[in-house]
Protein backbone atom coordinates (compact mmCIF):
# COMPACT_ATOMS: atom_id res chain seq x y z
CA UNK A 1 0.00 0.00 0.00
CA UNK A 2 1.23 3.43 -0.88
CA UNK A 3 2.16 5.82 1.82
CA UNK A 4 1.76 9.52 1.76
CA UNK A 5 5.12 11.25 1.40
CA UNK A 6 6.66 14.29 0.23
CA UNK A 7 8.83 12.45 -1.78
CA UNK A 8 9.88 13.07 -5.00
CA UNK A 9 7.95 12.20 -7.84
CA UNK A 10 8.83 12.96 -11.36
CA UNK A 11 6.52 11.50 -14.47
CA UNK A 12 7.84 11.08 -17.83
CA UNK A 13 5.15 11.47 -20.40
CA UNK A 14 5.86 9.83 -23.94
CA UNK A 15 3.28 10.07 -26.61
CA UNK A 16 2.65 6.76 -28.43
CA UNK A 17 3.90 6.95 -32.51
CA UNK A 18 2.76 10.36 -32.22
CA UNK A 19 3.30 11.36 -35.77
CA UNK A 20 1.06 8.19 -36.92
CA UNK A 21 -1.34 8.69 -33.70
CA UNK A 22 -2.22 12.39 -34.82
CA UNK A 23 -3.00 10.97 -38.20
CA UNK A 24 -4.90 8.15 -36.97
CA UNK A 25 -6.83 9.38 -33.81
CA UNK A 26 -6.95 13.05 -35.19
CA UNK A 27 -6.99 13.90 -39.03
CA UNK A 28 -8.38 10.70 -40.46
CA UNK A 29 -10.20 8.37 -37.88
CA UNK A 30 -10.37 5.84 -40.75
CA UNK A 31 -6.65 4.84 -40.08
CA UNK A 32 -7.03 3.68 -36.80
CA UNK A 33 -6.16 -0.08 -36.92
CA UNK A 34 -4.32 0.43 -40.17
CA UNK A 35 -0.52 0.11 -40.94
CA UNK A 36 0.33 3.97 -41.26
CA UNK A 37 3.52 5.48 -42.47
CA UNK A 38 4.37 9.15 -42.41
CA UNK A 39 6.01 9.74 -45.08
CA UNK A 40 6.31 9.98 -48.82
CA UNK A 41 4.16 7.54 -50.72
CA UNK A 42 6.22 4.66 -52.32
CA UNK A 43 4.58 4.65 -55.45
CA UNK A 44 4.85 0.99 -55.27
CA UNK A 45 7.79 0.76 -54.28
CA UNK A 46 10.06 3.62 -55.93
CA UNK A 47 9.50 6.17 -53.86
CA UNK A 48 12.21 8.21 -51.79
CA UNK A 49 12.38 9.67 -48.38
CA UNK A 50 12.03 8.12 -44.91
CA UNK A 51 8.95 6.83 -42.84
CA UNK A 52 9.12 9.82 -40.17
CA UNK A 53 6.91 7.61 -38.25
CA UNK A 54 5.18 3.79 -37.95
CA UNK A 55 2.03 3.25 -36.15
CA UNK A 56 2.56 0.32 -33.75
CA UNK A 57 0.31 -1.96 -36.46
CA UNK A 58 3.06 -0.80 -39.25
CA UNK A 59 6.05 -1.81 -36.44
CA UNK A 60 4.21 -5.59 -36.38
CA UNK A 61 5.67 -5.71 -40.03
CA UNK A 62 9.05 -4.41 -38.99
CA UNK A 63 8.53 -1.24 -40.32
CA UNK A 64 10.55 1.67 -38.37
CA UNK A 65 11.46 5.47 -38.34
CA UNK A 66 14.19 6.57 -40.47
CA UNK A 67 13.54 3.35 -42.87
CA UNK A 68 13.24 4.01 -46.28
CA UNK A 69 9.93 4.43 -47.46
CA UNK A 70 10.62 1.76 -50.26
CA UNK A 71 11.62 -0.85 -47.71
CA UNK A 72 9.24 -0.51 -45.52
CA UNK A 73 6.47 -0.72 -48.66
CA UNK A 74 8.15 -4.29 -49.60
CA UNK A 75 7.34 -5.08 -46.06
CA UNK A 76 3.84 -4.17 -45.87
CA UNK A 77 2.85 -3.10 -49.45
CA UNK A 78 -0.76 -2.63 -47.70
CA UNK A 79 0.58 0.21 -45.46
CA UNK A 80 -1.14 3.71 -45.55
CA UNK A 81 1.46 6.68 -46.55
CA UNK A 82 0.49 9.51 -45.62
CA UNK A 83 3.04 12.64 -46.14
CA UNK A 84 1.52 14.69 -42.67
CA UNK A 85 1.42 18.02 -42.31
CA UNK A 86 3.63 19.66 -39.45
CA UNK A 87 1.03 21.97 -38.23
CA UNK A 88 -1.27 19.10 -37.02
CA UNK A 89 1.85 17.93 -34.94
CA UNK A 90 2.33 21.20 -33.37
CA UNK A 91 -0.94 21.76 -32.36
CA UNK A 92 -1.72 18.33 -30.81
CA UNK A 93 1.55 19.02 -28.87
CA UNK A 94 0.15 22.54 -27.47
CA UNK A 95 -2.75 20.64 -26.07
CA UNK A 96 -0.67 18.05 -24.78
CA UNK A 97 1.69 20.18 -22.57
CA UNK A 98 -1.74 22.07 -21.88
CA UNK A 99 -3.22 18.97 -19.86
CA UNK A 100 0.54 18.49 -18.39
CA UNK A 101 0.41 22.26 -16.94
CA UNK A 102 -2.69 21.57 -15.22
CA UNK A 103 -1.46 18.33 -13.23
CA UNK A 104 2.22 19.79 -12.95
CA UNK A 105 3.40 21.23 -9.34
CA UNK A 106 3.50 24.98 -10.26
CA UNK A 107 2.73 24.00 -13.84
CA UNK A 108 6.59 22.45 -14.01
CA UNK A 109 6.63 20.67 -17.29
CA UNK A 110 9.97 20.66 -18.88
CA UNK A 111 9.16 20.09 -22.14
CA UNK A 112 11.78 17.13 -23.41
CA UNK A 113 10.77 16.67 -27.49
CA UNK A 114 7.65 17.73 -29.95
CA UNK A 115 5.55 14.51 -27.68
CA UNK A 116 7.50 14.09 -24.79
CA UNK A 117 7.78 16.13 -21.03
CA UNK A 118 8.60 15.58 -17.37
CA UNK A 119 6.22 16.90 -14.61
CA UNK A 120 7.04 17.18 -11.07
CA UNK A 121 3.85 15.86 -8.93
CA UNK A 122 5.67 15.41 -5.36
CA UNK A 123 2.81 17.90 -3.86
CA UNK A 124 0.04 16.72 -6.39
CA UNK A 125 0.15 12.56 -5.63
CA UNK A 126 -0.55 13.14 -2.02
CA UNK A 127 -3.95 14.34 -2.65
CA UNK A 128 -4.46 11.68 -5.37
CA UNK A 129 -3.74 8.37 -3.64
CA UNK A 130 -0.46 7.65 -4.89
CA UNK A 131 1.47 8.26 -8.33
CA UNK A 132 0.01 5.14 -10.20
CA UNK A 133 -3.47 6.35 -9.86
CA UNK A 134 -2.60 10.04 -10.72
CA UNK A 135 -0.50 8.67 -13.84
CA UNK A 136 -3.60 6.69 -15.00
CA UNK A 137 -5.71 9.60 -14.70
CA UNK A 138 -3.06 12.17 -16.73
CA UNK A 139 -3.17 9.29 -19.56
CA UNK A 140 -7.05 9.26 -19.42
CA UNK A 141 -7.52 13.04 -19.40
CA UNK A 142 -4.34 13.28 -22.31
CA UNK A 143 -6.61 10.71 -24.11
CA UNK A 144 -10.13 12.52 -23.75
CA UNK A 145 -8.81 15.81 -24.59
CA UNK A 146 -6.34 15.26 -27.56
CA UNK A 147 -7.58 11.65 -28.68
CA UNK A 148 -3.84 10.33 -28.39
CA UNK A 149 -2.40 7.44 -26.73
CA UNK A 150 0.76 8.00 -24.44
CA UNK A 151 2.90 6.10 -21.91
CA UNK A 152 3.94 7.45 -18.55
CA UNK A 153 6.98 6.17 -16.32
CA UNK A 154 7.20 7.15 -12.45
CA UNK A 155 10.27 7.74 -10.58
CA UNK A 156 12.35 9.62 -8.19
CA UNK A 157 14.02 11.61 -10.92
CA UNK A 158 13.83 12.46 -14.42
CA UNK A 159 16.14 9.29 -15.83
CA UNK A 160 14.93 6.68 -14.04
CA UNK A 161 11.63 7.97 -15.41
CA UNK A 162 12.48 8.03 -18.73
CA UNK A 163 13.85 4.43 -18.42
CA UNK A 164 11.06 2.82 -17.34
CA UNK A 165 8.14 4.86 -20.04
CA UNK A 166 9.82 2.66 -22.18
CA UNK A 167 9.41 -0.84 -20.64
CA UNK A 168 5.75 -0.75 -21.31
CA UNK A 169 4.66 0.87 -24.57
CA UNK A 170 2.33 1.56 -25.40
CA UNK A 171 -0.60 3.17 -23.01
CA UNK A 172 1.78 1.83 -20.52
CA UNK A 173 2.49 3.06 -17.03
CA UNK A 174 5.42 1.82 -15.29
CA UNK A 175 6.30 2.94 -11.61
CA UNK A 176 9.36 2.60 -10.22
CA UNK A 177 9.78 2.05 -5.92
CA UNK A 178 11.95 5.04 -4.80
CA UNK A 179 13.92 2.65 -2.41
CA UNK A 180 17.82 2.63 -4.31
CA UNK A 181 18.15 -1.46 -3.96
CA UNK A 182 15.14 -1.71 -5.43
CA UNK A 183 15.72 0.67 -8.25
CA UNK A 184 18.87 -0.97 -8.76
CA UNK A 185 17.25 -4.10 -8.97
CA UNK A 186 15.20 -2.57 -11.77
CA UNK A 187 17.89 -1.24 -14.01
CA UNK A 188 20.26 -4.26 -13.54
CA UNK A 189 19.38 -6.34 -16.57
CA UNK A 190 18.34 -3.88 -19.20
CA UNK A 191 20.82 -2.63 -22.08
CA UNK A 192 23.06 0.13 -21.15
CA UNK A 193 21.37 2.05 -24.65
CA UNK A 194 18.17 2.82 -22.50
CA UNK A 195 20.44 5.13 -20.74
CA UNK A 196 19.19 8.84 -22.24
CA UNK A 197 22.77 9.53 -23.67
CA UNK A 198 24.19 6.33 -24.67
CA UNK A 199 24.02 5.83 -28.63
CA UNK A 200 25.40 3.50 -30.93
CA UNK A 201 28.78 4.71 -30.80
CA UNK A 202 29.21 4.28 -26.77
CA UNK A 203 27.16 0.95 -26.97
CA UNK A 204 29.56 -0.07 -29.32
CA UNK A 205 32.32 0.88 -27.47
CA UNK A 206 31.35 -0.75 -24.01
CA UNK A 207 30.28 -3.72 -26.11
CA UNK A 208 33.70 -4.45 -26.66
CA UNK A 209 34.57 -4.60 -23.22
CA UNK A 210 32.07 -7.16 -22.79
CA UNK A 211 29.38 -4.64 -21.20
CA UNK A 212 26.01 -4.45 -22.93
CA UNK A 213 23.89 -4.17 -19.43
CA UNK A 214 23.59 -1.44 -16.92
CA UNK A 215 23.57 -4.56 -14.11
CA UNK A 216 27.44 -4.96 -15.20
CA UNK A 217 28.40 -1.72 -14.69
CA UNK A 218 27.06 -1.92 -11.45
CA UNK A 219 29.24 -4.25 -10.71
CA UNK A 220 32.15 -2.80 -12.42
CA UNK A 221 34.72 -0.89 -9.82
CA UNK A 222 34.58 2.80 -11.40
CA UNK A 223 38.41 3.40 -12.23
CA UNK A 224 37.59 0.35 -14.80
CA UNK A 225 35.60 2.51 -16.74
CA UNK A 226 38.08 5.22 -17.21
CA UNK A 227 39.83 3.83 -20.17
CA UNK A 228 36.83 3.37 -22.21
CA UNK A 229 34.43 6.94 -21.01
CA UNK A 230 36.92 8.88 -19.20
CA UNK A 231 36.70 10.23 -15.52
CA UNK A 232 34.01 12.12 -15.95
CA UNK A 233 31.70 10.12 -18.66
CA UNK A 234 32.87 7.13 -15.98
CA UNK A 235 30.89 9.01 -13.32
CA UNK A 236 28.00 9.80 -15.24
CA UNK A 237 27.13 6.27 -16.69
CA UNK A 238 27.81 4.63 -12.94
CA UNK A 239 25.45 7.05 -11.19
CA UNK A 240 22.87 6.41 -13.76
CA UNK A 241 23.45 2.53 -13.78
CA UNK A 242 22.02 2.97 -10.18
CA UNK A 243 19.61 5.18 -11.36
CA UNK A 244 21.37 8.31 -9.63
CA UNK A 245 19.72 12.06 -11.46
CA UNK A 246 20.15 15.02 -9.05
CA UNK A 247 19.34 17.43 -11.76
CA UNK A 248 16.17 19.42 -10.92
CA UNK A 249 13.42 19.56 -12.85
CA UNK A 250 13.28 23.26 -14.13
CA UNK A 251 9.85 24.25 -16.25
CA UNK A 252 11.23 25.00 -19.88
CA UNK A 253 10.96 28.35 -19.59
CA UNK A 254 7.85 30.80 -20.09
CA UNK A 255 6.53 29.28 -23.54
CA UNK A 256 3.90 31.41 -24.93
CA UNK A 257 0.76 29.42 -26.28
CA UNK A 258 0.69 30.07 -29.57
CA UNK A 259 -3.04 28.85 -30.62
CA UNK A 260 -5.79 26.82 -28.42
CA UNK A 261 -8.02 24.14 -30.96
CA UNK A 262 -10.96 21.91 -30.33
CA UNK A 263 -12.42 19.76 -33.13
CA UNK A 264 -15.47 17.18 -33.27
CA UNK A 265 -15.30 14.24 -35.50
CA UNK A 266 -18.86 13.05 -36.10
CA UNK A 267 -19.72 9.26 -35.66
CA UNK A 268 -21.93 9.77 -39.08
CA UNK A 269 -21.07 12.52 -41.76
CA UNK A 270 -24.09 15.42 -41.52
CA UNK A 271 -25.70 16.99 -43.84
CA UNK A 272 -23.47 20.72 -44.06
CA UNK A 273 -26.89 22.51 -44.45
CA UNK A 274 -27.77 21.84 -40.83
CA UNK A 275 -27.46 24.67 -39.01
CA UNK A 276 -29.15 24.14 -36.14
CA UNK A 277 -27.00 20.94 -35.48
CA UNK A 278 -23.72 22.47 -36.06
CA UNK A 279 -24.37 25.42 -34.01
CA UNK A 280 -24.75 23.25 -30.97
CA UNK A 281 -21.80 21.49 -31.94
CA UNK A 282 -19.98 24.75 -32.69
CA UNK A 283 -21.31 26.37 -29.25
CA UNK A 284 -19.62 23.48 -27.26
CA UNK A 285 -16.34 23.88 -28.21
CA UNK A 286 -16.68 27.58 -28.12
CA UNK A 287 -17.25 26.86 -24.80
CA UNK A 288 -14.47 24.76 -24.22
CA UNK A 289 -11.75 27.06 -25.68
CA UNK A 290 -13.22 30.16 -23.87
CA UNK A 291 -12.90 27.82 -20.36
CA UNK A 292 -9.32 27.18 -21.72
CA UNK A 293 -8.87 31.13 -22.54
CA UNK A 294 -10.27 32.06 -19.02
CA UNK A 295 -7.64 29.22 -16.97
CA UNK A 296 -4.12 31.01 -18.69
CA UNK A 297 -6.16 34.85 -18.22
CA UNK A 298 -5.55 34.70 -22.36
CA UNK A 299 -7.50 36.74 -25.20
CA UNK A 300 -7.75 36.13 -28.41
CA UNK A 301 -7.32 38.28 -32.00
CA UNK A 302 -7.54 34.85 -35.11
CA UNK A 303 -10.75 32.62 -35.15
CA UNK A 304 -9.78 29.58 -37.74
CA UNK A 305 -12.89 27.13 -38.67
CA UNK A 306 -11.94 24.01 -40.07
CA UNK A 307 -14.16 22.24 -42.18
CA UNK A 308 -13.31 18.56 -43.22
CA UNK A 309 -16.18 16.52 -45.46
CA UNK A 310 -16.50 12.73 -45.90
CA UNK A 311 -14.45 13.02 -48.96
CA UNK A 312 -11.68 14.37 -46.67
CA UNK A 313 -11.53 17.65 -48.37
CA UNK A 314 -11.12 20.27 -45.63
CA UNK A 315 -11.22 23.89 -45.56
CA UNK A 316 -9.87 26.35 -43.23
CA UNK A 317 -10.96 29.45 -42.96
CA UNK A 318 -9.36 32.13 -40.63
CA UNK A 319 -10.80 35.89 -39.36
CA UNK A 320 -8.31 38.67 -37.45
CA UNK A 321 -10.21 40.75 -34.86
CA UNK A 322 -9.52 44.25 -34.72
CA UNK A 323 -8.45 44.00 -30.88
CA UNK A 324 -8.19 41.45 -28.47
CA UNK A 325 -10.97 39.86 -26.93
CA UNK A 326 -12.09 36.92 -24.17
CA UNK A 327 -15.67 37.16 -24.71
CA UNK A 328 -17.29 33.59 -25.46
CA UNK A 329 -19.98 35.05 -27.82
CA UNK A 330 -17.99 36.90 -29.65
CA UNK A 331 -15.97 33.53 -30.41
CA UNK A 332 -19.12 31.96 -31.12
CA UNK A 333 -20.46 34.52 -33.50
CA UNK A 334 -17.34 34.26 -35.58
CA UNK A 335 -16.80 31.01 -35.62
CA UNK A 336 -20.64 30.44 -36.89
CA UNK A 337 -19.87 33.32 -39.45
CA UNK A 338 -16.95 31.88 -41.01
CA UNK A 339 -18.48 28.09 -40.85
CA UNK A 340 -21.95 30.01 -42.74
CA UNK A 341 -19.50 31.51 -45.07
CA UNK A 342 -17.30 29.44 -46.18
CA UNK A 343 -19.15 25.98 -46.02
CA UNK A 344 -19.60 23.83 -49.24
CA UNK A 345 -23.19 23.06 -50.44
CA UNK A 346 -24.06 19.49 -51.02
CA UNK A 347 -21.31 17.79 -49.35
CA UNK A 348 -21.75 15.83 -46.13
CA UNK A 349 -19.40 16.60 -42.91
CA UNK A 350 -17.24 14.79 -41.20
CA UNK A 351 -15.87 17.14 -38.85
CA UNK A 352 -15.73 20.57 -37.72
CA UNK A 353 -12.78 22.17 -35.30
CA UNK A 354 -12.26 25.68 -33.94
CA UNK A 355 -8.76 27.38 -33.51
CA UNK A 356 -7.90 30.54 -31.21
CA UNK A 357 -4.87 32.24 -32.20
CA UNK A 358 -2.51 35.57 -31.65
CA UNK A 359 -3.15 34.49 -27.57
CA UNK A 360 -2.60 38.02 -25.69
CA UNK A 361 -2.56 38.61 -22.12
CA UNK A 362 -5.52 39.42 -20.62
CA UNK A 363 -6.68 43.03 -20.43
CA UNK A 364 -9.69 45.55 -19.17
CA UNK A 365 -13.28 44.74 -20.76
CA UNK A 366 -14.17 46.19 -24.23
CA UNK A 367 -17.63 46.65 -25.84
CA UNK A 368 -19.33 44.12 -28.54
CA UNK A 369 -18.19 47.23 -31.02
CA UNK A 370 -14.65 47.15 -30.84
CA UNK A 371 -14.56 43.54 -32.78
CA UNK A 372 -16.86 44.10 -35.83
Amino acid sequence: MWVVSMSRWVMHIDMDAFYASVEQYRVNPELCGLPVCVGHDPKEGRGRGVVRAASYEARDYGIRSGMPVAEAYRLCPDAVFVRGDFSNYIEASDEIMGVLEEFADDERVRRASIDEAYIDVSRRVVGCGGPEPLAKEIQQTIRDQTKLPCSIGVASNMAVAKIATGINKPLGITLVPQDSVLIAEFLAPLDVRVVNGIGRVTARRLGKHGITTLGQIQRLPVTDLYPIMGIKGAKWLRNRAYGIDTRPLKRSGPRRRKSISKDRTFMEDIDSSSITSLYGTLDDICKRIWKKLQAKTLRFRTVTVKIRYSDFTTVQRSKTLKVGTDERIVLCRTALELYKENRLPDHRLRLIGVKVSNLLPKQGQLSLSDFF
